[in-house]
């Protein structure tokens, strides 16, 4: 006997969506990305940024000694040269022509493409400033046959489905990557577990444990990745040979040059740590506003501070819909937001002058990058349209030493 059933008529079964809307489970914006100063300027070779760490010593109760002492000004400078980072979206003609409008998709598929690329391009941003220039993002802890273990799980959140990988024994400020790669195919963020498409080892053969992680193009012989927050404000003082912009910072005055490194108060509760480490800051002149930390350890913080936490609300500093919440705390300067950002290491905390930070390029970003008037082109092979989204800058920092690294 013969029934009709779905699988029947699915050629003439309408696919019914009953969601009104198909939701971002990405990533938020970066909070510390929201309230930097945003310039369009960067033009020319370079940007020339200096330090004034010194003031003329010629002083004495003794005259005659007092001026037998004579000194000048100490300036430095470092000439901060832009990157480059490129989204690619590519869709399909007919799609573009079906689905761009209410009534043939669920989405307007052009838009949420365009947006999903602009979004990919925001998240590296957000991953590049909490980092050193190096471009790893994360380090391997263990492999067997498809699968990595994340040697910190926490930074998971720096991993996608579909994103190609390879691995360095040196975290990219130096070294060279190994040969070959993998690709995602899926993504545990509970455990830290990335699943490759094939054996990790056919796709790096020498791949071992506490190998660094890289997006494939990223780690390549001409560098192309701003120095974040982590490269200003390096985690230990520089040493003899620093070579930061052409500028050695361990001599002269390593703090104003590189930023205040504070880790005696580590281990205590968090909100003392926080308020002694401000008073250092303050001390070097800085007038701290932020500090951006794991949102693990902030969850600390609330707890501890119980009934005694305060929330203020913000905005970012170029966009007043895009609002925030964020725990406040009154530190040695004045009253401090603490934000939690993904890609800060547990234990970890940035205390920032945010006046002193700004993200600089060449007409703006991330942008479609339509110089010759084409949002999109044709691609010149197959029946589909590519649009280039990208930027040309960097992070800069005007005063490195109001600015300060925290081991919690």
């Amino acid at each position: 006997m013969a029934i009709l059933d779905l699988t029947a008529v699915t050629a003439v079964t309408k696919v019914q969506y009953t969601q009104s809307k198909v939701y971002n489970l990405c990533y938020e914006e970066s909070k510390v990305f929201a309230k930097i100063k945003k310039k369009n300027n960067f033009f020319g070779s370079t940007k020339h940024v200096a330090f004034r760490y010194g003031s003329p010593q010629a002083r004495g109760a003794n005259f005659t000694t007092a001026i037998g002492n004579m000194s000048t000004t100490s300036y430095a400078s470092v000439d901060v040269g832009r990157k480059k980072d490129y989204c690619f979206v590519q869709l399909d003609g007919e799609t573009i022509a079906a689905a761009s409008n209410d009534a043939g998709a669920l989405l307007n598929v052009v838009k949420t493409e365009f947006d999903a690329g602009f979004y990919t391009a925001s998240r590296n941003l957000a991953i590049a400033l909490f980092a050193n220039g190096g471009g790893s993002r994360g380090q391997v802890g263990s492999f067997t046959g498809a699968t990595i273990t994340l040697k910190d799980v926490n930074q998971i959140v720096n991993f996608e489905k579909g994103m190609v990988l390879n691995t360095s024994t040196t975290d990219g400020t130096t070294g060279s990557k190994k040969s070959g790669t993998v690709t995602v195919a899926g993504v545990n963020r509970g455990t830290g577990v990335i699943t490759c498409t094939g054996n990790v080892t056919a796709g790096i053969a020498t791949v071992a444990n506490n190998d660094y992680i890289f997006q494939n193009g990223d780690f390549e012989a001409t560098k192309s990745l701003p120095t974040g927050i982590p490269g200003w404000i390096p985690k230990t003082d520089p040493t003899a040979g620093d070579n930061f912009f052409g500028l050695d910072r361990s001599t002269g005055d390593v703090t104003r040059l590189s930023g205040n490194r504070i880790t005696k108060y580590s281990g205590g509760p968090i909100e003392e740590t926080l308020i002694q480490a401000s008073a250092f800051v303050k001390r070097e002149g800085g007038r701290p506003d932020m500090v951006a930390m794991n949102p693990l350890d902030i969850a600390n913080l609330v707890t501890a501070l119980g009934s005694k936490v305060i929330y203020d609300r913000s905005t970012a500093v170029d966009n007043p819909d895009f609002g925030f919440q964020a725990v406040t705390l009154m530190g040695a300067a004045g009253p401090m937001m603490i934000v939690p950002e993904n890609e800060v290491q547990t234990g970890d905390a940035w205390m920032l002058t945010t006046s002193t930070w700004s993200f600089e390029t060449a007409g703006g970003g991330p942008k479609i990058l339509d110089e010759d008037g084409n949002t999109m082109r044709a691609d010149a092979t197959t029946d589909s349209y590519i649009a280039r989204i990208g930027y040309y800058g960097n992070f800069i920092c005007e005063a490195p030493g109001y600015n300060a690294y925290v081991q919690l």
